[in-house]
């Protein structure tokens, strides 16, 4: 497995390297600031790589052939100035990134936290998704597929999916298409991982037969009474309203059913085919009672979890 201090050392290195030894005066099209000797870090590296695009251009040598899982095998450091990589004597398969199902918790709480704070499209979710879960990631997750996209991008979506097959996503036309939304199931989800307040994502031991987050499958294990549900939806909510007394029958029913969903989501017996099926029918009867719908849409508008989660 690749060493990330060694990485993070010859990181460190190069950076006072490229600060010290790139000067940039004048302004660039499609830079935010004017380029100077005191120009961004950021910018210097945009202007190192396009250096390298042309070298690739002139040597005819366009593709990168080294595989990232080689690379970060190897042996790399800095001696007496020059840069020196140990190739390794044996490649090991260092799988394929974080998968998908570790994400799903995490990009629930993160849908949570955007939730009535303006309405963006599903690629823009991934970008601000990822680089909140940026220092959890390796770099194994920022290798682009053949097709071009980034692996941590591709997982994104997987795990999106998944969740929306089990609707923890709301899918409907305007939602499954455009956007990524919570139902009041992620909804449920989202607020029990936000207890943790972190964004790690740690391994996780998948149990068999189940393709969903173990944290997932376990968030309506508290909500044993009526109260704990309303006191778990209230603290997400913003204070001084009066929804559990003027939706006090729909969020009864509610509560009720969610908990027959949450049977069918942990049920071993059930194939995942039957499990996803079955949940599916049951949270359509949820959706499709009047009275939850209203006391949904009343609820939605009121989810505000302020600066309770910790983003960068």
């Amino acid at each position: 497995m690749f060493d990330r201090f060694n990485i993070k050392q010859i990181s460190d290195e190069l950076t006072k390297i490229i600060k010290a030894h790139v000067k940039v005066s004048g302004r660039l099209s499609g830079q935010m600031s004017l380029f100077s000797d005191q120009a961004s870090l950021n910018e210097k590296i945009d202007l190192l790589e396009r250096i390298l695009e042309i070298t690739r251009i002139e040597n005819k040598y366009l593709e990168n052939n080294l595989p990232t899982e080689e690379f970060l095998q190897g042996i790399l450091k800095i001696d007496r100035g020059t840069l020196r990589f140990d190739a390794p004597k044996k490649i090991k398969n260092l799988g394929s990134g974080t998968s998908p199902i570790r994400l799903q918790p995490k990009l629930l709480l993160f849908l949570l936290f955007i939730h009535n704070r303006g309405s963006y499209k599903v690629y823009d979710i991934i970008d601000r998704f990822i680089r909140i879960i940026w220092d959890h990631l390796d770099p194994l997750d920022f290798k682009k597929t053949r097709t071009g996209v980034t692996r941590c991008f591709t997982n994104t979506r997987f795990a999106a999916n998944t969740l929306r097959r089990y609707g923890l996503l709301k899918f409907t036309r305007k939602e499954a298409y455009k956007t990524w939304a919570l139902s009041l199931p992620g909804i449920l989800v989202a607020s029990k991982v936000m207890e943790k307040a972190d964004w790690a994502i740690p391994h996780v031991q998948r149990e068999l037969n189940f393709d969903l987050h173990p944290d997932i499958l376990k968030a309506f294990d508290e909500l044993k009474s009526y109260d704990s549900f309303v006191r778990r939806l209230t603290s997400i909510c913003k204070p001084d309203n009066k929804l559990f007394v003027d939706f006090k029958k729909a969020s009864i029913k509610a509560y009720s059913l969610l908990g027959k969903y949450w049977d069918i989501l942990q049920n071993p017996s059930l194939s995942k085919k039957d499990r996803e099926k079955e949940s599916q029918a049951q949270l359509e009867r949820i959706e499709k009672d009047s009275e939850i719908k209203k006391f949904y849409d009343a609820f939605s508008t009121l989810v505000n979890v302020g600066d309770l989660l910790s983003l960068k």
